[in-house]
């Protein structure tokens, strides 16, 4: 799924977030991971934005804005008469126990159900072998305090004072009201009228009692329905259970249900605040994939793992990657971040509120680095490549798919390498081409970490060497080729790695153009006497000759693709290869994008 993002107050451009199943946004504190969560949650709040979608906010602290934000919301839906249709809700610790409670009640076969009886904190009616009947809670009680204030009886009042007018669409009319109505009928005065208000007390409400409860269900007006019918609906449809909009709405700002008074009990009198922070949040995690999950649901999930053991944030990450929605993430923790169930697509870095793709891996690992010393982060990120390729310069990787791109290749399919910067640091012509990339990869075989690699392609530049290449002109033979099949893998798995070499000094040697260098007015750098006339660079040709091969021509083509202070420019790289001809593109790079592809 592609969402797309309003400019938020530290990005003010719009942008795209690709959702694998779940996004998990990591970045230092700062960095704008939580105002990409607010801005799409206000936005859906606003019905300017994700319409198509139900959008559930959490955070682990509170949070005064989206608490403001979303009762604004609340008293929106109840005055237009939409109290049990709402499409968007966000909730902090302080509504765990009435959410816990629904979902136990009212999924009597979801996660919060299972979790309780796993640990014998529930009692469920006995049921027959053999039959498909689904157990009550029998054991889980909410107490809470309850009021009516004076201010809701006047609008009850004069709701009646209107309808003795002949008027019909009053408060009294909407599905909320009959729900509040039944409500305090069957769980709190069978006699009460809303004539006056209603004093402030202590109910307990048990999963009996609230099925005794009827909740007016909004529904979508069918064709044959009747005009009254249609009004009586309200013409309005939702998805979610009406126990849970009606809660959040009696509970928000205490309208009617004190929800900071709440105290949840379990069986044997085991109260919901006598568990650990980690089962206390992972119940209230649970609670709200029971209650919300649906192909059109959208969690936001503010640092969802924080409290939690490292074995259940094992769980939750399955939990997440399981879910029938989607769902966007914010975590600061290492085992978030390394879980085996986050791939690296679904990890994404966050800088001054905007999601970063360009060289992604590095940043992972610089960020990991930050969380934890350990060497082996670095092995923690690349193990969740599925294809690695080693350059030395992560540029080198940009400047080849531009080349390929302007070739007439496909570089959408490079889209599942990622590139990472590994210099071969030779300390000598004498030293065997790609052994610093060799040992790097030997030491990512012996990582203690699961893989998900297949294929780590291993480019080197020729710099003053003169290797054997195969035939297909860019995988080395001999010795080298020899060290690359000494690594072996964990667990015997099949991971390839395959030794590759430009034929060409370096990546920047492929930049020269007779057409580009033309148009920069430094040709003559190139084609003069240093350089024998039939290896010139010509109009249409790609200048592939063993002379332009070895030539040092970084000084003459790093400053037109290098801005002072960044080094390799996106811009500038991009710019340059768009003033080279096709033709004049080696097919080096042909033949290094179809070695690739074919491997993938």
């Amino acid at each position: 799924m592609e969402l797309n993002l309003k400019p938020n107050p530290l990005h003010q451009q719009a942008q795209t977030l690709r959702i694998d199943k779940v996004a998990t946004l990591i970045g230092e504190n700062g960095s704008g991971k939580s105002s990409i969560l607010q801005s799409v949650f206000e936005q859906r709040l606003a019905g300017k934005d994700h319409g198509n979608l139900k959008v559930v906010c959490f955070s682990s602290g509170q949070n005064e804005s989206y608490s403001a934000k979303f009762s604004a919301y609340l008293n929106r839906e109840r005055k237009a008469g939409r109290g049990l249709s709402l499409e968007c809700f966000y909730y902090d610790k302080s509504w765990s126990k009435i959410l816990i409670f629904l979902a136990t009640t009212i999924k009597r076969k979801g996660k919060v159900r299972a979790f309780l009886a796993e640990r014998n904190y529930v009692a469920e009616t006995v049921i027959e072998e053999g039959s498909d009947r689904e157990k009550d809670d029998l054991s889980t009680t909410l107490k809470c305090t309850f009021k009516v204030d004076k201010n809701y009886i006047a609008r009850v009042q004069d709701a009646l004072s209107r309808e003795e007018r002949g008027e019909s669409d009053t408060l009294r009319a909407t599905p909320y009201f009959r729900s509040l109505e039944s409500f305090i009928t069957n769980l709190i005065s069978r006699n009460y009228e809303f004539e006056e208000p209603l004093r402030k007390q202590t109910i307990n409400i048990t999963a009996n009692g609230l099925i005794q409860v009827s909740f007016d269900y909004p529904r979508q007006v069918l064709a044959g329905d009747d005009e009254a019918g249609a009004s009586d609906a309200q013409a309005m449809a939702t998805s979610w259970d009406p126990e849970v909009a009606f809660f959040t709405q009696a509970a928000d700002n205490n309208y009617f249900i004190d929800k900071s008074r709440c105290k949840l009990v379990f069986n044997s009198s085991i109260e919901l605040d006598q568990l650990s922070d980690g089962e206390y949040q992972l119940l209230f995690l649970y609670a709200l994939i029971d209650l919300f999950d649906s192909d059109s649901t959208l969690f936001l999930f503010d640092e969802a793992d924080s409290h939690l053991h490292y074995k259940n944030v094992e769980k939750l990450w399955a939990l997440l990657h399981g879910i029938k929605g989607h769902a966007i993430t914010t975590t600061h923790l290492l085992d978030s971040i390394s879980a085996k169930e986050n791939r690296i697509e679904h990890l994404k870095v966050v800088e001054k509120g905007r999601v970063s793709e360009d060289n992604k891996v590095k940043q992972l690992i610089n960020r990991l680095s930050v969380l934890s010393r350990a060497k082996s982060v670095e092995f923690e990120v690349c193990g969740k490549l599925p294809n690695i390729a080693l350059l030395d310069d992560y540029n080198d990787w940009v400047i080849f798919t531009k080349l390929a791109a302007r070739k007439g290749l496909d570089v959408s399919l490079l889209a599942h390498v990622h590139a990472i910067g590994k210099p071969s640091s030779r300390n000598d012509d004498n030293e065997q081409i790609g052994k610093a990339k060799i040992d790097w990869t030997q030491s990512l075989s012996k990582a203690e970490t699961e893989f998900e690699t297949l294929n780590v392609f291993l480019v080197c530049d020729r710099d003053n060497s003169n290797p054997r290449w195969h035939e297909n002109g860019v995988l080395l033979m001999g010795a080298p080729r020899e060290e690359v099949s000494r690594i072996r893998w964990p667990g015997n798995r099949r991971i390839q790695t395959f030794l590759l070499a430009w034929r060409r000094r370096e990546i920047e040697n492929y930049l020269l153009s007779f057409s580009a260098l033309t148009h920069f007015g430094v040709i003559g750098a190139i084609n003069n006497n240093q350089l024998g006339q039939d290896l010139h660079l010509r109009d249409g040709d790609p200048g592939d000759n063993d002379g332009i091969r070895v030539l040092d021509v970084k000084q003459v083509v790093n400053p037109l693709i290098e801005t002072q202070g960044i080094g390799k420019d996106l811009t500038k790289i991009e710019f340059y290869v768009n003033q080279m001809k096709p033709a004049e593109i080696s097919e080096d790079i042909t033949n290094m994008y179809n070695f690739i592809i074919g491997k993938l």
